[in-house]
């Protein structure tokens, strides 16, 4: 059976940023949704509006666990390798479009069952060789999305376009995707009419004249149903003047993708990602994550594209192999422009950063950890999260490239239940890396507290901004802060969301020269974000944040209590760094804001372990009492600390300056109990302008007896 695709154009709608209502705690744009195979999609948190989010496989190896994201005709979709087959042999592809799900699409299949189901129909296909029209999808039986389809709009001139191949075997390709796309305008194929799959050895396009790129996908897999092997076959260049037959062969693809890393190291996870941009319009996108150990061949081109863009890279996780000593891990990417080169990289300490990496947790758990790389030239971009152990200490070595940014996150555990998803732990801000350079990344260090956003970037860089925790245009005041944050500057808690055996509370107070003009319950919410009206005449402005979060993940840092004050005066003409924005709406942004001089703190315990804990005895506390980012920060004239190991009957701390708002504080926390003991934390700080800050976290840290 073959299809002939006709070309149509089609407007697709995009994200489009949520602004909260004035004096209202409202949380950012992070969403979550099911895949109809039972994958949860969770979309980050995303400054700039660029699509960026986490897909958690419901399994961690077969064909169900390999991910494929496409973007066609500005439409993402995350499909399970397990549904590629049948994509118009029984499943549409509106079925895994991100857009609709996160719109509450109605799925018209149970998505605790047809993940298993469609694995077992794939493995007995699979075996038999032949996918569609039996099983689930016997009797033509099909499954879409519900909702208008788009019309096909034929053109004047049409020509067909046959993409002939033969598969990983050597036959005429009855398995395996075509992709086509034009590099003159790419609006012109919508997303059905950018892919097809083989069936004798061709798939069949119906297409105006034009400039064109071919890619064949093709794919292995065992009699249980795990993939072993995935080649891409482009065609990165070639005119339509009349019915043209290109050959996209999967031997072609003899170029499989090898790191050579200067530690011994084991594949892990890897996969590629073909982009193919036109002259205008939106860029085709296949990117295939193929999950644990499993090759990956792309065939080499030497003649740079003319038309539009040709975008690849590799993406691979090797770990360490099992032994003594700290672990490590390379998470590498390598992009190539123009053509598609030989896939064999020599990795060398320039090319990497090393990461000093902690990720506390006061349980023994499985969190999941995403580390996912993006390079200037794309506009939506995920990568799986992989599993970790907790807590942890690790060495990661990280792709290092002046157009590459990372982002990602760490949970604290998985959610129970049938679609696991993230819990507690922390979300990062984009930022890059140095080649060759050392740093440390602390996750989840304890004491946790309310933080706002920090633009780790260069500040002329508005490829992803940030907005500050506190800003003024005029005399409208917002704020941005989220709890349970970690003392990492970029970092962000999951604030005041929780999960069903959670406890979750929230309050907090605005006032203007004393009197309140604001308050609220953001509880179930991420963050709190709130836009007020204040006075025009200079003031004192005051906020009150409480915090608490209990649950059966949660022994430390389960409360905090902060108060700012701070001088504030009308704003007028001023404008933030690229890095930084007063507000996203709708695409836009806006940067006519200044930054208000609020006070942030900073934690560092002495010897405090992965799980959150000291020896009982002698404790320091390194204490950083600085401004917000591009603030007007007056100098910082004191500090205390107080403690207290019952949280009722509180000690002074000695402390002593290290200048620049460094503080250190000596106590003796001692604990005679098996368990050991929390110990709480008071601090208070003050900067010549008259601003302040207060704060009391419960439960901090935990010392036990040696």
């Amino acid at each position: 059976m073959r299809r002939t695709l006709t070309v149509s154009a089609v407007l697709l709608a995009g994200l489009v940023g949520l602004t909260p209502p004035a004096a209202v705690a409202a949380a950012p744009p992070t969403t979550t949704a099911t895949l109809p195979t039972g994958e949860r999609l969770t979309v980050l948190p995303s400054p700039d509006g660029r699509l960026r989010y986490d897909v958690r496989p419901t399994v961690e190896k077969g064909m169900a666990r390999a991910l494929v994201h496409l973007r066609l005709g500005e439409r993402d979709y995350e499909v399970p390798g397990t549904a590629l087959p049948y994509l118009g042999r029984g499943l549409d592809l509106s079925l895994f479009d991100v857009r609709a799900l996160l719109a509450g699409a109605a799925v018209p299949v149970d998505t605790t069952t047809f993940g298993a189901a469609l694995a077992k129909q794939f493995k007995e296909d699979n075996a038999r060789g032949s996918f569609g029209g039996q099983g689930l999808f016997a009797g033509g039986r099909s499954f879409t999305l519900a909702g208008p389809r788009p019309a096909a709009q034929p053109r004047s001139v049409m020509r067909t376009v046959s993409l002939d191949a033969n598969d990983i075997s050597g036959k005429p390709a009855d398995t395996g995707v075509a992709f086509l796309s034009n590099t003159d305008d790419g609006t012109l194929l919508d997303p059905d009419e950018s892919l097809n799959y083989f069936s004798g050895g061709t798939a069949k396009f119906s297409v105006p004249d034009g400039n064109y790129s071919a890619l064949g996908l093709f794919w292995t897999a065992d009699a249980d149903g795990n993939p072993t092997e995935v080649r891409f076959s482009a065609r990165p260049e070639f005119a339509v003047r009349a019915d043209t037959t290109v050959r996209v062969d999967a031997s072609r693809a003899t170029s499989e993708v090898t790191w050579v890393t200067p530690h011994p190291a084991l594949l892990d996870d890897t996969g590629f990602l073909f982009r193919r941009a036109a002259q205008t319009g939106p860029a085709l996108l296949v990117d295939f994550d193929a999950g644990p150990g499993v090759p990956i061949s792309v065939s080499p081109t030497a003649v740079p594209v003319r038309t539009g863009a040709l975008q690849t890279y590799p993406y691979s996780r090797l770990v360490s192999p099992p032994g003594p000593g700290t672990p490590y891990e390379y998470v590498l990417q390598k992009a190539s422009t123009g053509t598609i080169p030989r896939q064999r990289y020599v990795i060398t300490a320039k090319d990497v950063a090393a990461v000093d990496a902690t990720y506390f947790s006061e349980y023994s758990s499985l969190g999941l950890r995403q580390r996912s790389g993006m390079f200037a030239f794309e506009d939506v971009s995920g990568r799986v999260s992989h599993p970790i152990q907790l807590p942890r200490k690790q060495t990661e070595y990280v792709s290092a490239a002046p157009d590459l940014r990372w982002f990602g996150g760490f949970s604290k555990y998985v959610l129970p239940g049938p679609f696991p998803g993230w819990a507690g732990g922390q979300y990062e801000a984009f930022h890059a890396y140095q080649g060759g350079s050392t740093v440390t990344e602390n996750w989840n260090k304890f004491p946790l507290h309310p933080a706002g956003s920090v633009a780790l970037l260069p500040l002329d860089d508005g490829s992803a901004p940030e907005q500050p925790a506190a800003t003024r245009a005029g005399d409208l005041l917002r704020l941005s802060l989220t709890p349970f944050s970690d003392n990492q500057p970029g970092h962000l808690g999951f604030g005041f969301s929780g999960e069903a055996r959670d406890t979750v509370t929230g309050h907090y107070t605005l006032t203007q020269d004393g009197t309140p003009i604001a308050e609220g319950n953001p509880a179930g919410v991420t963050a709190l974000m709130l836009e007020q009206p204040v006075t025009s005449e200079p003031s004192t402005l005051g906020l009150t944040v409480d915090a608490g979060r209990t649950g059966p993940m949660y022994r430390q840092s389960t409360a905090t209590h902060t108060e700012w004050t701070w001088p504030s005066r009308h704003v007028e003409g001023a404008r933030l760094p690229a890095a930084l924005v007063c507000l996203r709406e709708k695409g836009s942004v806006d940067r006519s804001c200044a930054v208000e001089p609020m006070l942030t703190l900073g934690y560092a315990v002495g010897g405090l372990r992965p799980d959150g804990s000291t020896v009982s005895g002698p404790q320091s506390l390194d204490l950083t009492v600085g401004h917000l980012q591009q603030s007007a920060a007056s100098p910082v004239t004191g500090a205390t600390v107080q403690y207290s190991t019952d949280g009722t009957t509180w000690h002074d701390a000695t402390v002593t300056t290290r200048g620049d708002g460094v503080f250190h504080a000596d106590f003796t926390a001692v604990t005679e109990l098996f368990r050991g003991t929390e110990v709480s934390l008071r601090v208070t700080a003050a900067d010549a302008a008259g601003a302040t800050v207060a704060e009391t976290i419960t439960a901090a840290y935990h010392v036990y007896t040696s």
